[in-house]
Formats: C-alpha cells, structure tokens, sequence
C-alpha cells in the first residue's frame, strides 16, 4: 500500500485549476474536482480508456467531494464505443427497499433525512457493470487513488466548505471536520475491501453487513435482500435527431430524453437564430417548450418496469404540432391553462457529472447523485460514506406514475448526453441542477449548434428554468442586471432570481482539437493532453 500513499501526496499536493478550460489533442476530461480530474487524466496518459477513467475519477470525486460525489447514491451514464460505433446507456438509479410501505409518505413527501430516507444505492454496482463491459485496466487499479487520497487526507475546498456550512445551518447536520485537511480512513477501508473483493462486497460481502446493521440501528429499511437483488439495467438511449446532430441521452426513469426531445421538437419549427442568442424572444421560447414538456414529464414520467410512459406519442412530431400551436410567440401561457398539472417532485439539486474522450475516440458521460447536499446525512458507520436521500423523489400523489412501491426506482432528471454530429462525437454533455438539468444541458447544446458559440462561451451564459409548476421563471441573480428581465416580464413571465445554476462539465470533440471545459460556477476541472 505504499505506492498507493506516495501517488495520493502527488496528486494532492498539485491540483488542477479550478474551472479550467483545456485544448487537447487525443484525450481529455473535465469533473467537479481537480483532484478527480487529476486522476482520470493519469488513467488516459498511461493507457486506460474513457471507461477505465470514470470508474477512477468517480471513485476520487466520492472522497474529494463527499457531498455529491459517492458511493452511497445512484445515477445514469452514456457510452460512445468507438470500435463498434454504439452508443450505450446504463440505469444504475437507486431504488425503492422492499419494505417501503405509504407510511413512509405520511404528511405526502417522502422523508429527506436520515437513514429511513435512503433508496438502494447503485452508483458502485454501475461503476463495475461499466468496467466489466468496457475497461481494460484492474479494477484494483483504478480504486488504489482514491483509496489513497481518503487516507492521507484531501484539502477541503471552498465549494465543499459552503456546502457543509449550508447543510449544518438548514438541515442540522455537521458532515465534516472544521480542519483544513479531510481524513476519510473508514472510507479507505471501504474502499480497500471493494478494490481487492470486488464491487459485490458492497452488497454481499462484509461492507454490505455493515450498510444494513447501520441502518437498522438508525430506523432505517434497507435489508441484505435489497443490496443482494440490486442490479444495474443496460438499456437503449433515447435517441433525438435535430438537423445533422443526434443527440444520446437517458431514457425513464430519467426526465432527459423526453424533456429534451420534447423540446427540440417543438423549437424546430420557430427560428432561433432569427429571434438572437439570450434575447427576451428566444428564452421565452425556450421557457414556452419546457413548460410543455414538464408537463408531460409530471404526468408520464416513472419506473418503467412498473408504468408506461409512451415515449413514441410524446416524442412524436404530431404531439409537438399540438404544444407549438399552443404557443404565443409574445406572451406566456400560464401552466393551469394548458392543462391541470400533476403534482411535481422538488427534486435535489446537488449531483456530479464527468465526461471523458479517451485517446481512441470512445466517450463517456456519467451523472451521479446522492440528492441533497450529503444526500440523507446518514454517514454508514465504519464505512465513511454518506447514504442518498432519494426516497424523497417519488411523486405523493398515489396514482402517479411515479408513485412510491417495493423495487421501483423514482424518477430523475439526470441528462449524460454525448451528441454526434454526422455519425462522430462532437459533445459530451451533463450538469448537476435537479429538474433544471435537462435543460441547462439543452441551452448549452443549442448555444453552440444554433448560435455559434465556443463552447466555453456557451456555459459561462446566463441560464434560464421554466418548470410548469412553480409558474415562475427561475434565472441566475448574477446576471439580472444586463439581462433582458424585464422584457421576460412584460411578456407575461414571472421571473425568480437565485444561485447560479448547475456545475456543466462538457468537451467538445473537433477535427484537429478537443476542448474540455469545467463550469467556472464551480470549482471543477479540465484536463487533457
């Protein structure tokens, strides 16, 4: 294990700008963390691919940055292999433990705190299913620098302070030490077992025993039959064709490809470029489309093992007619208008995404969540490692598609898209935000492919929310002053100011370059050679 020590001082003691941008030549990657991107990036250079990469990256980020990045949550990854020309998608949701009843939604929401607030966590069992199928480098390999950097300590970042100081004042728990340094030796051991057992010790082995005899102590009802029967579900991408790009993303329980795919398909028909990029007519068109499809999403959107949701209908041309003739290019259409809405899930904003271009051309995006900042706040004791909240994202009402049950995993709106222009990769996209992400990664997407913009140009933007329900527009406070506000408001928009929105983590794959670019929101990075 002293090799492992000696590569975490190195990557420690040099971490890579925060909010970077890089032009690379045959790789790069950019995450949340300098210290993770450091690490996929050691991957690249000495051989591994883009899946090698993520399984390492996203193992660094669950100890560089303990509030969103884990291994006690779930999410969703798209993969581009360059060989065979396919595009992948892997559902490693969390879901529902078998013992859920609606007593655990007495009052309507699901609880939000503590261990009781805890789905079936996927994100170790979707890291290896991605390994198994795509890696060429050890598992053990790639665990060994996180492993490291939880045990000799990480510097705690200004981003990881604020969380942790927000989550003590709003939801009373302490989740780190006040140290400048954050030691993690539990979440060594746990990850040491992982790296030489293999990712089933988290859910047959002796870290599994410890996750259930934790919980139960705690009130909570994940069991040994929950971990046990957990698996990860490669399913098929939805596909979004707009002009000459297609456009790869998660398909339900992920919002992504029908928010997205609604929206394109109602925008293609006005034009964009015509009304200018950021102007008061192209975002009220915009915020016009995903008031629509949020609609739809609240309505259809659940488990897809468990409720149909007709992709074919809402992702037609016809039903895209019908939203667009329902849409005054000039005032806004209030949601009860439009029709009565279900009740929306106030989804957790705080998740993570890295996206990789390896050397030989295969991509990958992956988006992981624990929900909250520090997910339940439940830290697994003699594990190290925070437990999701994601009970808290099904639906109340009990008729709803996304409705609590045994084994059913609650809706998301997780959006990894890798997009392809004339059959190669151009984009790898995703973003943290909550219901916001699919379309902040739709405004960063349309930015560069409509208007022309670099693609740092395209995330630094101003960015803009419509949900259907609440009514109101959400935009970043940062930009209110030069931004048209109040042209939006004179058409008819309420407009809601707050914090900046999502932390984008994107690359852009060109003939002779390839640009990784970090959200300067954030303090992430870029990497590449």
């Amino acid at each position: 294990m002293k090799r492992v020590a000696v590569v975490a001082v190195m990557l420690a003691a040099a971490p890579m700008h925060a909010g970077s941008v890089i032009v690379a030549r045959r790789a790069a990657l950019a995450t949340a963390s300098p210290l993770a991107t450091r690490v996929g990036l050691t991957v690249l250079q000495r051989g591994g691919n883009a899946a090698d990469a993520a399984v390492a990256a996203a193992f660094a980020l669950a100890v560089a940055e303990p509030q969103s990045g884990n291994i006690g949550g779930g999410g969703f990854l798209v993969y581009y292999d360059a060989q065979s020309r396919a595009v992948w998608t892997l559902d490693f949701r969390e879901v529902a433990p078998a013992a859920v009843t609606r007593d655990t939604f007495a009052g309507g929401k699901g609880p939000r705190q503590g261990a009781i607030a805890a789905g079936v966590p996927g994100t170790v069992a979707g890291l290896a299913a991605l390994h198994e199928r795509f890696g060429t480098r050890p598992w053990k390999e790639l665990l060994e620098p996180a492993i490291g950097l939880a045990r000799d300590g990480v510097r705690i970042s200004p981003d990881l302070q604020a969380d942790a100081a927000g989550a003590k004042s709003e939801r009373n728990i302490d989740p780190i030490p006040s140290a400048p340094l954050l030691v993690q030796k539990e979440l060594a051991e746990t990850l040491d077992r992982m790296a030489t057992k293999g990712a089933n010790d988290f859910y047959r082995g002796e870290t599994a025993a410890l996750i259930v005899d934790g919980v139960r102590k705690a009130g909570g009802i994940l069991s040994h039959t929950d971990l046990r029967e957990y698996k990860p579900l490669w399913r098929a991408p939805i596909r979004i064709t707009f002009r000459q790009f297609d456009l790869y993303t998660a398909p339900p329980p992920s919002a992504a490809g029908l928010m997205i795919g609604e929206e394109l398909n109602i925008l293609g028909a006005f034009d964009l470029a015509a009304a200018g990029f950021q102007s008061a007519a192209e975002i009220h068109l915009l915020a016009e489309a995903a008031r629509r499809a949020a609609i739809d999403r609240d309505r259809y959107l659940g488990d897809p093992a468990s409720a149909r949701t007709p992709l074919s209908d809402l992702l037609s041309l016809q039903r895209a007619a019908q939203w667009r003739a329902s849409i005054d290019p000039k005032r806004a259409t209030p949601t009860i208008s439009l029709t009565e809405p279900a009740t929306a899930v106030a989804e957790s904003a705080h998740t993570t995404h890295i996206s990789i271009v390896d050397a030989s051309g295969n991509a990958v995006a992956l988006t992981t969540s624990l929900g909250d900042d520090f997910g339940s706040g439940f830290l697994v004791p003699r594990c190290g490692f925070f437990l999701n909240d994601s009970m808290h994202d099904f639906t109340p009402a009990p008729d709803s598609a996304n409705a609590v049950a045994p084994g059913r995993r609650m809706a998301s709106s997780a959006a990894p898209t890798i997009v392809l222009r004339r059959g190669r990769p151009f984009l790898v996209l995703g973003t943290s935000g909550g219901a916001a992400i699919p379309n902040l990664v739709l405004q960063v997407f349309l930015a560069v492919t409509t208007f022309g913009k670099s693609l740092p140009e395209a995330i630094t933007a101003p960015r803009y929310d419509q949900q259907a329900v609440p009514e109101d527009m959400r935009f970043e406070f940062t930009h209110a002053a030069g931004a048209p506000i109040d042209r939006l408001r004179a058409m008819g928009h309420g407009m809601q100011s707050g914090e900046p929105m999502g932390n984008m983590q994107a690359i852009m794959i060109e003939r002779a370059r390839i640009t990784a670019v970090a959200d300067p929101r954030r303090g992430g990075a870029a990497g590449g050679f």
